[in-house]
């Protein structure tokens, strides 16, 4: 079978919970987006809050505009699973608070990709560059890959010329959806990323 990739989008669904309070709770948030390790920043006792403005599905995979990974119980085990938790995946722990300020039951955490992968494919995707001398990657408009630059074992993964993006394995995606976890949406590579 043909393993193909995806990128995780956010999936814009007003009926399910969202979180936002990221920047205000955690030093160092912007590790997240990167892939760097995080624990230190991030311990078990950090609380987050559903937001107020968004609706009241609590998902698997929860919504946010951090671009991190906030993930149920039910995801993580699908990670542990295809052990993919340690140098692959860190997983950070965190306490959820619902929207009247009490903890849910259900435990979450965040996932942070730690492992970097150089595969973009320069040539045939749509690149926005930083001005400048760097010419650094700050937007990828349609992301194809160099499959043959991708290590056999990555199921997970960010890119190395633009880590917040993430990409995942069509079967580790298939052992998601086969998992029924909600709130997970991704986007095919090799096509269009919608603004």
């Amino acid at each position: 079978m043909a393993l193909c990739y995806y990128t995780f989008k956010s999936p814009h669904d007003a009926r399910a919970v969202e979180i936002v309070d990221l920047p205000d709770k955690v030093e160092r948030y912007f590790y997240l987006r990167d892939g760097v390790p995080s624990a230190s920043y991030v311990p078990p006792t950090t609380e987050l809050t559903l937001s107020q403005q968004a609706g009241d599905l609590l998902t698997d995979f929860i919504a946010n505009p951090d671009r991190v990974l906030y993930v149920s119980q039910r995801v993580q085990d699908v990670l542990v699973s295809r052990a993919l938790v340690g140098d692959v995946v860190e997983l950070l722990p965190f306490i959820l608070l619902n929207k009247c300020g009490r903890r849910v039951q259900d435990a979450y955490a965040i996932a942070n990709p730690l492992m970097r992968v150089q595969c973009l494919d320069m040539e045939r995707s749509k690149c926005r560059r930083r001005a400048g001398q760097s010419g650094q990657i700050v937007e990828i408009k349609s992301l194809h890959l160099r499959d043959e630059a991708i290590p056999k074992d990555a199921q997970v993964f960010r890119l190395e010329e633009l880590p917040k993006m993430m990409v995942l394995r069509s079967d580790l995606l298939e052992a998601f959806q086969q998992a029924g976890l909600t709130g997970l949406a991704v986007h095919p590579t090799g096509t269009e990323i919608p603004g």
